[in-house]
C-alpha cells in the first residue's frame, strides 16, 4: 500500500521542482566574466553585433542571437523551427507574421548549468525541425550553449563520441567552445548511450512548460499539501 506521507513527500519535490528550478544559481565568477563564452571572444571577434550564422547540417543552423532576431535573416535561410538556449527569449515581434515554432530553454554560460536534460527535448525539436523545414539554434554568442546543443544532436544522431561531434561542429563553426561543465556533460551523454533517465526528462518538461505559471501551480500544490501534510503526520 503506498503511504500518504509518500506521496505528500512526491508532491513536495514537485512544488519544489516548478517554482524553485528556475532560480538561477549564484554566479561563478570566471576570472571576472560572468559568462565562459564571453570570457574566451571578449578581445578576439565581436559577435553580438553583427549576424553570424552558420549551416552544420542540411537543415540545420548554428548563430548567434542578433542572426536569430533578424527576421531578414530568417526569411534568407527559410527558417521554420527557433531553439533559444539563453536567458531571454526573442522578442515577439521576431515571430510576427510567420509560422515559426520556437522552444526556449532559459540557461546560463556557466559550468554549473544542467543541460544534459534538455538533450532529448532538444534532439526531438531539432529532428521535426529538419524533417518540416529548417531549424535554428542560438545562444548569444553561438558559441558554448547553442554549439553544446547542436553537438549534442549530432551524437546522439551519427552516435559520435563527443570528440568526433565537437570536431564534426567545428569544421562548420570554427570558433565554437563549450565551456568545460557542458564538455563533461556531453561526454556523460555519450557514456549514457544518448539516453537521459525519466526524472531528468521529467525537470526538463516542467521547467519549459510550466514556466510562466510555476507560481500559480505551487500556491495550488501548497493549499493541497497543506491539507494533506497533517493527515500524513496522524496517519504516520
Amino acid at each position: 500500500m503506498i503511504c500518504l506521507r509518500d506521496i505528500v513527500t512526491v508532491m513536495l519535490r514537485s512544488v519544489f521542482l516548478v517554482a524553485f528550478f528556475n532560480i538561477p544559481r549564484p554566479v561563478i565568477s570566471l576570472t571576472g566574466f560572468k559568462s565562459w563564452s564571453r570570457k574566451v571572444l571578449y578581445e578576439k571577434i565581436d559577435l553580438c553585433t553583427q549576424c553570424c550564422y552558420s549551416e552544420i547540417l542540411p537543415g540545420l543552423y548554428l548563430s548567434n542571437a542578433k542572426a536569430a532576431g533578424d527576421r531578414d535573416v530568417l526569411k534568407q535561410l527559410k527558417i521554420t523551427h527557433i531553439l533559444t538556449v539563453e536567458t531571454r527569449r526573442l522578442p515577439k515581434s521576431t515571430f510576427t507574421d510567420n509560422d515559426i515554432s520556437y522552444l526556449f530553454i532559459r540557461a546560463h554560460d556557466l559550468p554549473s548549468t544542467n543541460l544534459l536534460s534538455y538533450f532529448p527535448m532538444a534532439n526531438s525539436f531539432i529532428a521535426e525541425g529538419r524533417q518540416k523545414g529548417n531549424v535554428l539554434v542560438h545562444c548569444h554568442f553561438g558559441v558554448s550553449r547553442s554549439a553544446t546543443m547542436v553537438i549534442a544532436y549530432v551524437m546522439e544522431k551519427y552516435k559520435m563520441t563527443y570528440d568526433r561531434a565537437f570536431h564534426f561542429v567545428r569544421q562548420k563553426r570554427k570558433f565554437i567552445n563549450p565551456n568545460p561543465g557542458f564538455v563533461a556533460q556531453l561526454k556523460e551523454y555519450h557514456k549514457l548511450n544518448y539516453k537521459v533517465d525519466g526524472f531528468q526528462k521529467f525537470e526538463a518538461f516542467m521547467n519549459v512548460k510550466t514556466r510562466k505559471h510555476r507560481y500559480k501551480i505551487a500556491s495550488i500544490a501548497a493549499v493541497v499539501i497543506g491539507v494533506l501534510l497533517p493527515l500524513a503526520l496522524l496517519g504516520g
